[in-house]
């Protein structure tokens, strides 16, 4: 749909698309780490998917000296990572644990998919790092991915101990397993030799008592104190005191692990003593007469109160002696019959929420000492599958006020990430950093949903655009979990648009990246570990790829896949590849053309080596030069596949000006590099900006101008030619978009210059998950001489730009510019809930009821 749409006091030409069928993956599970990174005020958010992928989030800010009046206080939640799942895997439950490996604390992330397997995964250094003298150095490999069997069959459950040092897995069989993952451990935890004292007691059991049903829930109680008095008089019973006890009582005091507690299918909850792994008691659910109750959330307070969510829609709370039904603490606010999925406990320890299939999300509180309930809201549109909390209620720290506002966090089917302040009722004075409102109450809060459309336009890697467009051809490419699909925008209103191709491809992962050539001969995909290049021949109705196979022999002078790629571009003639590794954050240069001859013509490693300019504040580079620590920076392809690696980064944008001239690299740790094509060299290394860019792009008129959005809502302009920030023109403007940007929540997620007639009237578009913002030069061109143009300049900054905004296409999947009869126009790439709501299974409908 072709539409004008004013926007900069001036029709801007927009062409509006709504036919291509991208689709987010449900929300399976959340969880957030015991501590936030070294760099970060709050913890990271892990969130699993239906499809296997896991995104990695940090809590995204404007710094003390950025922030301007009237500026939101924060934007949330940012996808900085995504841990690309296998085909045909699936998320069922993350678990994060902190271990302390060589003196230093570190993040580690566990998943179960379903199947038999226990993963460890893949965390970047800038987010496993928790100590704070850590917190920027990237100079250490990162962990890597592990697996271990759960030798019971399928896991069905998953939880992490308060110490981080076992995850109980609750398996097919009806046995629960501990793992032994202290330190830098992943191994099943081995026999206790009878007899042991209490001091080697303070571990668990390596398996719990069997029980005849699936363990569909597994929960933690706080760790008990053993104190070194207990322990010498243990040895003295047993006769093993020597002298060296007497200075027992001096020493630290231990801890051991309480009991564990499990939600099982068969109307029952059992409780386990983790060191013995014998069942201390069994709790009794109420059920129907025809069927069980299933437990499908359990969760245990810092006082040692049990609480299950299960199949009816009921909300017990157990005593934590007698582990009876508190009398009045069985709550059934949930639709009769709605699952109740999810259990979540508040930072204090002295909340409760729950979740299911009803897509309500009710409170219950400690009120006199007695459970109430303070709150229901309807938050989604479909079920609710997981509960988590920031901060994450943890039992050292039980009825504590939590120093920031604890923030729930609810995400299931319907795609959506929904942030509900939920202050405790003996504080509710924090300043609320998640909408407007002055409530930080959850019973009377406003929420804010967080958009399921891509947050940014770096690579997938990094939670980037899903779309990539050929502006020569007018193609739309769409990178699904494994496929890619191509649609051509017609010239007529009787074909608007038609369908060219579906490739469906045989990969081992879901992909991670695709790009296609500005005139559409080539197209390259990449997954986890091998990227692969396509010839685009068109035939009648459509196109027919055709393989390159000669690109893994280029890059490895002999017969082997190339290897997977964060980022893929190509020149704007189309005849080069850039090509920047996954694993070994290497660019390579590739020469291309129609008769499937690749040649390498250079690789650069700059992004793996450090570099002797000086480094700020957080690891932020200044600007400098292209020196690099014992190495030059123009080594061949044989030298630099052997440079020795001392930082492990991402490269997670990669783009070519207009000319083909400049080529810019931006990684994981926010430094960019700068190259330049023609001479094949590399330039000089730009100022980290605060934080890691969401988009940049070039300026159509001066190849040499970059723009970088951050997703603070903040812009910056680089000159690659100095290394510097530009003029005065482009810092009026810098000014000018600030202000205006920091009146919208929703962060920025790419930018793009429409060409005018003439360099200087350019229309720069930035755009966000439910806004556009233009900015159009005052004064445009016209027949009067340039001279009389100086002489009428407005004086005033805010008069030299028309800077504007709309919200009325929303939730926007891509916005670009393309080329249309000797201008250009505004291609809007929309995907309405509406049309996604229609794929989605059945939501739970409780039926009409009558009479009382």
């Amino acid at each position: 749909m072709q539409e004008s749409e004013a926007l900069g006091g001036k029709s801007l030409e927009l062409h509006r698309v709504r036919f291509v069928d991208w689709r987010p993956s449900s929300i399976t599970t959340l969880a957030f780490s015991p501590k936030p990174p070294a760099s970060q005020s709050r913890s990271v958010l892990a969130i699993g998917r239906e499809n296997g992928n896991i995104d990695l989030c940090i809590w995204c800010e404007d710094s003390p000296n950025d922030k301007s009046e009237g500026a939101p206080l924060a934007n949330g939640w940012m996808i900085t990572y995504t841990l690309f799942g296998d085909v045909n895997y699936k998320v069922e439950a993350l678990v994060f644990t902190v271990a302390k490996v060589d003196g230093e604390e570190k993040l580690r992330l566990f998943s179960t998919s379903g199947g038999s397997m226990v993963t460890e995964h893949f965390l970047p250094n800038d987010i496993a790092c928790v100590s704070d003298h850590s917190s920027s150095d990237t100079s250490y490999p990162p962990s890597t991915t592990r697996t271990l069997p759960s030798q019971g069959g399928a896991i069905w459950s998953l939880a992490a101990s308060p110490l981080s040092n076992y995850l109980a897995i609750g398996c097919e069989d009806g046995i629960v397993r501990i793992l032994n993952v202290a330190g830098d451990a992943f191994e099943h935890v081995h026999s206790i030799r009878a007899g042991a004292s209490i001091s080697d007691r303070t571990g668990c059991a390596p398996r719990m008592s069997r029980v005849t049903s699936r363990i569909l829930s597994l929960a933690w109680s706080s760790p008990t104190r053993i104190t070194r008095r207990q322990t010498a008089n243990h040895r003295e019973m047993n006769g093993s005191s020597d002298s060296s006890s007497s200075d027992d009582d001096e020493e630290e005091d231990q801890w051991r692990e309480g009991f564990l507690f499990g939600g099982l299918g068969n109307s029952q909850a059992v409780v386990w003593d983790a060191a013995t792994g014998q069942i201390r008691s069994r709790l009794a659910m109420l059920k129907n007469r025809n069927e069980h109750t299933i437990v499908w959330s359990v969760a245990v307070l810092g006082d040692n109160t049990l609480v299950t969510g299960d199949s009816t829609g009921r909300v017990t709370f157990f005593d934590a002696r007698s582990q009876v039904p508190i009398p009045g603490a069985t709550f059934q606010y949930h639709t009769g019959g709605a699952d109740v999925l999810a259990l979540c406990i508040g930072s204090d320890g002295r909340s409760v929420y729950s979740a299911g299939v009803d897509q309500r999300v009710v409170e219950y509180s400690q009120v006199n000492h007695s459970w109430a309930h303070t709150a229901s809201r309807r938050l989604h549109a479909h079920d609710i599958r997981s509960l988590a909390m920031d901060p994450p209620f943890h039992p050292f720290h039980s009825n504590k006020i939590p120093n920031r506002l604890p923030v729930l966090v609810s995400g299931g089917i319907d795609f959506h990430l929904v942030l509900t302040p939920a202050a405790p009722i003996q504080r509710a004075t924090y300043q609320n950093p998640i909408s407007s409102s002055t409530s930080t109450r959850f019973a009377d809060t406003t929420q804010r949903r967080v958009p399921y459309v891509p947050q940014n336009a770096r690579a997938p890697i990094a939670g980037g655009s899903a779309v990539a467009i050929c502006e020569g051809r007018r193609w739309i490419v769409l990178r699904r979990d494994t496929s890619v699909a191509i649609w051509a925008l017609g010239d007529s209103d009787e074909m608007p648009w038609y369908k060219l191709c579906e490739l469906n491809l045989k990969v081992h992962s879901n992909l991670i990246a695709v790009a296609v050539s500005p005139d559409g001969r080539f197209l390259a995909a990449s997954d986890l570990y091998e990227t692969k290049l396509y010839l685009l021949n068109t035939v009648e109705g459509g196109l027919a790829p055709k393989r390159i196979r000669s690109l893994g022999y280029a890059i490895h002078n002999s017969e082997a896949p190339a290897p997977g790629a964060s980022v893929l571009c190509f020149t704007p003639d189309s005849t080069r590849l850039v090509l920047g590794t996954l694993q070994g954050a290497i660019l390579h240069i590739l020469q291309i053309s129609d008769k499937q001859d690749v040649q390498l013509l250079r690789s650069f490693t700059q992004h793996r080596q450090r570099y002797t300019s000086d480094e700020g504040r957080n690891g932020r580079l200044l600007a400098g030069d292209a020196r690099v620590r014992g190495k030059q920076s123009h080594a061949d392809l044989a030298a630099a596949t052997l440079v020795p690696r001392d930082v492990f980064t991402t490269i997670v944008l990669a783009l070519v000006s207009p000319d083909g001239q400049w080529l810019t690299s931006i990684d994981s740790a926010r430094r960019m590099h700068v190259y330049h094509l023609d001479t094949l060299s590399h330039q000089r290394v730009l100022a980290s900006p605060a934080t890691l860019p969401s988009s940049a792009c070039f300026h159509p008129g001066r190849s040499n101008v970059l723009l970088v959005t951050l997703p603070t809502n903040h812009v910056e302009f680089y000159d690659l030619e100095t290394g510097a920030f530009n003029g005065r023109w482009d810092q009026d403007l810098r000014v000018l978009l600030d202000a205006h940007l920091a009146k919208v929540r929703e962060p920025v997620v790419g930018c793009a210059w429409l060409p005018g007639a003439l360099r200087e009237e350019a229309t720069l578009v930035l755009y966000g998950p439910t806004w556009i913002c233009t900015a159009r030069p005052a004064l445009q061109s016209s027949n009067e001489s340039s001279k009389k143009r100086r002489a009428d300049l407005p004086k005033d900054k805010s008069e030299l730009w028309n800077v504007k905004s709309t919200f009325k296409y929303q939730p926007l999947l891509a916005v670009h510019a393309i080329p249309r009869d000797q201008t250009a126009e505004l291609l809007v790439i929309e995907r309405p809930y509406f049309a996604l709501a229609q794929s989605l299974p059945p939501s739970f409908y409780r039926g009409a009821r009558y009479g009382f």
